[in-house]
């Protein structure tokens, strides 16, 4: 009991750190952050590591920029789908979506409902998945997992998950220095590390981020085919361990898109092959149907 008891505490500080903070007690709130911190050091070292580098980033221009833009870009797009009295739920997809890897990989974050999502909070990656590549034991790395080329993941090729237009690309982002430790690259020039937005259709974009840098052989406007391979699995920007963020959103634009909830076709899930395109859920194991 100790631990959920410890985290439970950290909680109620965070939350009163928050509190204090907006209340205009600024070192009260400063005062408490640091023992939710501490408490969190306690219970999870590997997400106090994570919190602290994600925390830092602040310190960045260039990151601070990014993370003011997505904050910003969250209240545009909220007004956007309020004032068309819609929401990204209810998007109908004119594409047929197919997983952008081969071989099996697990669903290490996502899914369609608040519980699962990646980041229900933001609309911006609220459907969003982190796909991580793993062999039949369900390990995700060999050896000691210290080093970015032990996970099965680097390296692997990213492939388009429909035929499109490739309408952004960014490169030049190095990979994290730590990997299995908890801490994110803060110094990162871009959170979302190398990357390429493919476009399919009308409002439906697909996001293919942590790219290795160098490995994108793409430009804007290229012509691509489902299968085509976009670029390899990396662990550039914020990234704790070598994976594949993809998400479909209705924008170009990433801070001014609301994310879209995406069924898969062609999918086996859990070693069963789905026969009606299906929504992918955290933990699942997931491979193309043979």
């Amino acid at each position: 009991m100790r631990g959920p008891v410890l985290a439970l505490a950290q909680f109620i500080i965070a939350v009163a750190a928050a509190a204090a903070i907006l209340l205009g007690h600024s070192l009260l709130g400063l005062v408490l952050f640091t023992a939710s911190l501490t408490l969190l050091a306690l219970t999870d070292r590997y997400r106090f590591r994570n919190v602290v580098s994600v925390t830092l980033s602040v310190v960045n221009p260039r990151m601070l920029l990014l993370i003011l833009a997505q904050l910003g870009g969250e209240g545009l797009v909220r007004v956007r789908l309020l004032m068309r009295s819609r929401s990204s739920t209810r998007q109908r997809h004119h594409t047929s979506y197919t997983l952008p890897f081969e071989g099996r990989w697990l669903v290490a974050s996502g899914g369609s409902s608040w519980r699962t999502s990646h980041s229900w909070h933001l609309i911006g990656q609220r459907y969003a998945y982190d796909f991580v590549a793993v062999d039949k034991q369900g390990q995700r790395h060999r050896a000691t997992g210290r080093l970015k080329e032990d996970y099965l993941s680097y390296g692997q090729p990213v492939l388009a998950p429909a035929d499109g237009v490739v309408a952004h690309v960014r490169d030049g982002v190095r990979d994290a220095v730590e990997v299995g430790t908890g801490w994110v690259d803060w110094r990162s020039r871009d959170f979302r590390g190398n990357f390429v937005v493919i476009r399919h259709a009308e409002a439906e974009y697909s996001l293919l981020a942590h790219l290795v840098p160098g490995s994108i052989a793409l430009r804007v406007g290229d012509q691509v085919q489902r299968g085509q391979r976009v670029g390899s699995c990396g662990h550039s920007g914020h990234s704790t361990e070598p994976h594949l963020h993809f998400q479909v959103q209705d924008r170009r634009n990433f801070f001014l898109a609301a994310s879209l909830p995406v069924p898969f076709t062609n999918t086996a899930v859990n070693g069963e092959n789905q026969t009606d395109p299906v929504y992918l859920s955290i933990g699942d194991l997931v491979e193309r149907a043979q």
